[in-house]
């Protein structure tokens, strides 16, 4: 019972840290774009954003369904996921362009906390789209 209520205050917890991370992103964003001279930076993180989010749909499609599916109960282990991080980090930088990666680090921009926060952003919006059923399903046996 005890490792119960522990693992559902994890889970809150790190669904907390993660939406704050990314209301940190936006805030950030909306800082920097306020500033033309940091519009640059501004444009440098948005791709970083963009291609974190690319990465993690090709994870998706590439390695996380046979993952899954090679799994008993079709959930990813702990090492599974902590790969799957390794992974988004690696592939998400082999995709930034040197400037843009420079400008980042010159600006003492956490990339890595970036691309983690864009990551994890769009893994919960793809738990929250599979949460919500389709009316034409909610309306299956439903007299007209």
């Amino acid at each position: 019972m005890t490792n119960v209520i522990l693992e559902n205050i994890v889970n809150i917890f790190t669904t907390l840290l993660i939406m704050l991370i990314g209301v940190l992103g936006t805030w950030l964003t909306a800082q920097i774009g306020k500033s033309q001279r940091f519009g640059n930076i501004k444009t440098a993180v948005e791709s970083v954003v963009n291609m974190a989010q690319l990465t993690a749909k090709e994870l998706q499609q590439t390695v996380v369904e046979d993952l899954k599916h090679a799994n008993a109960d079709n959930k990813l282990t702990k090492e599974e996921i902590e790969m799957l991080g390794v992974l988004l980090l690696n592939k998400t930088r082999e995709k930034l362009s040197v400037p843009t990666y420079d400008l980042l680090n010159a600006a003492g921009v956490d990339i890595e906390a970036i691309i983690r926060g864009a990551g994890e952003a769009w893994i919960q919006e793809i738990k929250a789209a599979n949460y919500i059923i389709p009316i034409s399903e909610a309306m299956d046996g439903v007299p007209q």
